[in-house]
C-alpha cells in the first residue's frame, strides 16, 4: 500500500527515535549494498544489520530489491532500497523536532539533563509477540540471547552477567532455539524465577536485580530475563570471573577491560 509524505516522516521518526545508528544505515542503504556491505561500513554485527533492516522494511521505509518478481540477493544477503518517496527527503526530517531554548539558561538545564538520560539506560521493554518473532528471525546478537528447552540454569546465570557488564544489559529468552525457532518453554515462569533468582544470588556478585517476564508466541510460552544496562559502578563476577559479552559470545574480560570497568567506561 503506497503511503503519503507525511506517514512516511511519522513512520521514519518513530523508527529512529534514539537510534541515530539505525538512521546512520538508513541513508547507507541504496540499492546495491547487502547485509554484510552494510554491517562492515558501520563496524556493527551482521546480525543487528539484519534486525534493523527488517523493522525499517516492516515500516514501509524500505524494500527488498526484486528481479522478475524474485528478491535479488548478493553473496547470499537481500539488497534493500528505499521506498522512492524516502530517496528524495533529506534525513533532517526523519529527526525528532526538538523547541528552541527560550535562553542560555534553558540551554544548559536541556543540555545537563541530556547527559543524565545517557548516564542512565533504561532497561529494555518486553517485546511484543511480532516483535519476538522479527528478533528470532533476526538472530542473537549484542543484546539477545537464545536459549533452548532444557538449557542449563548456570549458564543462563553466566549469560547475565556478562550482560550485567555491559552498556545496553540484554534479555535472555528460554524457549527459542539457536536458529531462532520458537519451540516454548517446557517449565513455568514461577519455576524458572526461582531458580535464576536462586543462581544469580548465589553465583553473581555485587547483588544483582533482573526481571522475568513470559511472551505468548505462537501459541507457545517463551521465558525472557531482562538484563538492566551497565551502571557504570559495579564489576560483575560470576564464580569471582569478571565477564563481559561481545557479540553473541561471552568472555573473560581482559585487565585492561577490567580497569576500563573499573573506571566506569564500557567496554562494548
Amino acid at each position: 500500500m503506497d503511503i503519503g509524505l507525511q506517514e512516511l516522516i511519522t513512520r521514519g521518526r518513530h523508527i529512529f527515535a534514539g537510534a541515530p545508528r539505525r538512521l546512520e544505515l538508513f541513508d547507507l542503504v541504496n540499492g546495491r549494498r547487502n547485509t554484510a556491505d552494510l554491517a562492515q561500513m558501520t563496524k556493527r554485527h551482521a546480525n543487528s544489520i539484519r534486525r534493523d533492516l527488517t523493522l525499517m522494511a516492516d515500516a514501509g521505509l524500505i524494500l527488498p530489491v526484486t528481479h522478475e518478481g524474485e528478491p535479488v540477493k548478493k553473496d547470499g544477503f537481500p539488497v534493500f532500497e528505499k521506498l522512492p518517496l524516502a530517496r528524495t527527503l533529506p534525513l533532517r526530517h526523519f529527526q525528532p523536532v526538538s523547541p528552541r531554548p527560550s535562553s542560555p539558561r534553558a540551554a544548559q538545564v536541556r543540555t545537563t539533563a541530556r547527559a543524565g538520560l545517557r548516564q542512565t539506560r533504561v532497561p529494555l521493554s518486553i517485546p511484543s509477540e511480532e516483535q519476538l518473532l522479527s528478533i528470532a528471525r533476526s538472530g542473537e546478537d549484542q543484546i539477545y540471547e537464545f536459549k533452548a528447552q532444557g538449557a542449563d540454569v548456570r549458564k543462563i546465570t553466566r549469560e547475565i552477567c556478562a550482560m550485567l557488564n555491559t552498556e545496553q544489559g540484554g534479555i535472555v529468552f528460554y524457549g527459542v532455539d539457536d536458529d531462532g525457532s520458537i519451540e516454548g518453554t517446557d517449565i513455568s515462569r514461577q519455576d524458572m524465577d526461582q531458580r535464576l533468582q536462586n543462581s544469580v544470588k548465589t553465583s553473581i556478585s555485587p547483588a544483582a536485580t533482573i526481571r522475568i517476564a513470559t511472551i505468548r508466541v505462537l501459541g507457545s510460552d517463551v521465558i525472557a530475563v531482562v538484563v538492566p544496562p551497565w551502571n557504570r559502578r559495579s564489576v560483575y563476577q560470576f564464580d569471582e570471573k569478571i565477564l563481559i559479552r561481545k557479540g553473541t559470545n561471552v568472555f573473560g574480560a581482559k585487565p585492561e577491560e577490567v580497569k576500563q570497568l573499573h573506571e566506569g567506561k564500557p567496554v562494548v
